[in-house]
């Protein structure tokens, strides 16, 4: 029932990436903070939000590009770490989780390729009958969301039945977080300066080992 549940919601929460309007309801950590909020622990959901949102802080969609689903890798991430807590019983291994957000963030951008071809189809369709406007926009929303469906639901079927290893939390937390604040900072860095990235990670690493530290 949780998966239905979680499914759902990620589903609807994503249609605001570009269906509904962009309101920044489905950046990661809204959505965490809504998931969390729903799965009855709000503070973990906005910090594993907060960790997918500093990871993607510099993945622009400008033209054509189509970066990796930052949105779906937020809800993802979010889903299954409160999935496996309510199976496992035990604090999740965050790494998996954040592995889980980089997977579907790929899976996420591939699907939003296939959405706008079908909608460029309803578009064309709309272009030879205008009365029928209002069918083919609903229509648009409607791939929207089983977009969100057919990306979530195996998804969190799977995390919910599969049985993943448990690592120390010192090491799981601490050691995720170092290398995740180190990627933010490098992150925002990067969009101010536009300089090479590489510079910027070793800056972002040797700021998030120094704020650890002291």
């Amino acid at each position: 029932m949780m998966v239905i549940l979680l499914t759902l919601i990620g589903a609807i929460i994503l249609l605001d990436k570009y269906a509904i309007g962009e309101f920044g309801i489905s950046q990661p950590v809204v959505a965490g903070a809504i998931i969390g909020a729903f799965c009855g622990d709000v503070n973990a959901g906005i910090f594993i939000g907060a960790l997918f949102q500093m990871v993607f802080l510099a993945n622009l969609p400008i033209g054509k590009d189509i970066p990796p689903d930052a949105q779906a890798a937020g809800i993802a991430g979010c889903g299954s770490y409160f999935l496996l807590k309510s199976s496992n019983q035990n604090e999740p291994n965050l790494m998996i989780v954040f592995l889980i957000g980089i997977l579907v963030s790929i899976l996420g951008s591939s699907l939003d390729i296939v959405v706008r071809r079908i909608n460029e189809g309803l578009f064309y369709r709309f272009l030879r009958d205008h009365k029928k406007l209002y069918i083919y926009h609903f229509a648009g929303i409607g791939t929207a969301f089983i977009r969100g469906v057919v990306l979530f639901l195996p998804l969190f079927f799977l995390v919910s039945i599969v049985r993943f290893p448990v690592l120390g939390a010192a090491f799981n937390k601490e050691f995720l977080l170092i290398i995740i604040v180190s990627i933010g900072i490098a992150n925002g860095i990067y969009l101010y300066f536009k300089r090479h990235s590489f510079y910027f990670l070793v800056i972002g690493v040797i700021c998030a080992l120094a704020y650890f530290v002291f």
